[in-house]
């Protein structure tokens, strides 16, 4: 999407104010013992007091309102009731919002409880490497 106009890019604000508090409130709810399903109704929430629609639900009828994947799971995880947060996972949130015809979206990754130094750098430069290996037609 080109922004042309001030409605645009106040539009594209505003839909981006969504997804920022929508992972500032995911981000909080994080912790040992929650579900995935517990993260995604927070966001749900969330979107639902702004006016907002969950844009994977909308466009793909994905079954939850975001994206949710632990560990090794790369992206795009399914919520589930049955995925308890563990100490020292790392969970990587994605959400993606539609507001009166805008899309924002934006991806974070928390750690839950304490996360070794060594299991972060892991992590971390195991998601860049698989980065940096795509084609850059990808």
């Amino acid at each position: 999407m080109i922004l042309e106009t001030d409605q645009d890019r106040a539009g594209m604000r505003a839909a981006g104010i969504v997804v920022r508090d929508t992972l500032a409130a995911m981000r909080a709810a994080v912790a040992i013992g929650v579900t995935t399903a517990e993260l995604d109704a927070v966001a749900a929430h969330v979107f639902k007091a702004a006016g907002a629609r969950s844009a994977p639900q909308l466009v793909y009828k994905f079954p939850r309102a975001t994206c949710i994947s632990v560990n090794d799971e790369i992206v795009h995880g399914i919520p589930s009731e049955r995925r308890r947060l563990a100490e020292g996972d790392l969970v990587k949130l994605d959400v993606t919002a539609e507001l009166h015809g805008y899309m924002a979206d934006a991806c974070i990754t928390v750690g839950v409880g304490r996360i070794s130094e060594d299991r972060k750098s892991t992590r971390l430069n195991s998601s860049h490497s698989s980065v940096s290996r795509m084609p850059s037609s990808a």
